[in-house]
């Protein structure tokens, strides 16, 4: 994670290099510009586009996730950090143990831009992970290039708006080539390929390895790009370098044939209880979770749910399930 500066607490890494070739760069919401860039190239970057506030108590919490570059340069074979050595790690889980992270996940920022990207106002999260990169730490077949697709749909993605998932990485540290950013290639530059080829070998498309696109940028961005977009992974060498991001991915509420993660199954888990019992109506919608309003609230549902989650203030959901009672008297 390289270092964190002892009166900010936040987390330093590689000094920012902005690369050439990624298609968009805006701070904050997404302009024409991005959108067409979303569309027509398939990624876009959006820089620093996570509120101080909230990256810095979740570069706080990674922190305690995982070792700093310098724990895991030190590690011995025999020390728990050879856990995280490779890319294939059981990486934690939506929803941590941490706040900060369950709060960024769901944050207004990523269900904002999910909505806008998608170009609705009914998404649901699908993936979420937070996970590190370190020195030596193998990608295997991810330095291919590759799509997503094949385990985040049942089907192939379909090209045009409204049929779009969007996946991100948010940079919980500075990436750059120095600790492992990301290539992607233009969808411009790969719309002809069959969508059932989801890896390309580098003899038969050395070009598209050859493009210099990556994702190089400063902590508190948000990567986002779609399955159907080819990427790969780089390594590095440097064991003063680490890289730390969340990977968080959102689907139209109507695309069941995409996912990642089922939910309910956390329901066991006191990381679940934890999250639901603090959060918003919005952000429990985007885990499918009933909004105020909806047709599943009964007395009967509302007070279950009461006794299965004591402190999650219903009193939105009461507040709509009373006005609709009142409007179906009248």
């Amino acid at each position: 994670m390289g270092t964190t500066d002892p009166e900010s607490g936040q987390l330093s890494g590689p000094s920012h290099r902005r690369a050439t070739g990624y298609p968009w760069v805006v701070s904050g919401v997404a302009t024409p510009g991005q959108l067409r860039a979303w569309n027509e190239d398939g990624w876009c970057v959006l820089e620093r586009a996570v509120p101080t506030d909230q990256l810095a108590p979740a570069q706080v919490a990674v922190s305690k996730l995982f070792p700093s570059a310098e724990e895991m340069s030190a590690a011995g074979p025999d020390s728990d950090h050879e856990r995280w050595r490779t890319w294939d790690a059981t990486w934690p889980e939506f929803p941590f143990r941490s706040r900060s992270l369950n709060g960024l996940v769901v944050s207004d920022v990523m269900i904002d831009l999910a909505e806008e990207l998608l170009g609705t106002d009914d998404v649901r999260l699908y993936l979420a992970i937070v996970s590190a990169k370190y020195a030596g730490q193998p990608s295997g077949y991810n330095r291919l290039l590759h799509t997503d697709f094949p385990n985040h749909t049942l089907t192939v993605p379909r090209p045009e708006a409204g049929y779009h998932q969007m996946e991100t990485f948010v940079y919980l540290n500075d990436v750059g080539p120095e600790n492992g950013a990301t290539h992607f290639v233009s969808r411009r530059r790969t719309h002809s390929i069959p969508v059932e080829q989801h890896t390309l070998s580098f003899e038969a498309f050395a070009e598209l390895y050859d493009d210099p696109a990556d994702a190089s940028a400063p902590a508190g961005s948000i990567v986002v790009y779609r399955p159907d977009v080819y990427h790969r992974s780089s390594d590095f060498t440097d064991p003063a370098q680490a890289r730390f991001m969340l990977h968080v991915a959102f689907r139209p509420a109507g695309a069941e044939w995409a996912g990642y993660q089922a939910w309910p199954f956390r329901g066991f888990s006191p990381e679940w209880h934890n999250f639901v019992q603090g959060a918003t109506p919005r952000q429990l919608k985007v885990l499918g979770f009933p909004p105020p309003g909806h047709a599943f609230w009964t007395d009967e549902t509302l007070a279950g749910v009461a006794g299965r989650y004591p402190d999650l203030d219903l009193t939105p959901w009461r507040a709509a399930h009373t006005g609709v009672a009142e409007g179906a008297r009248n």
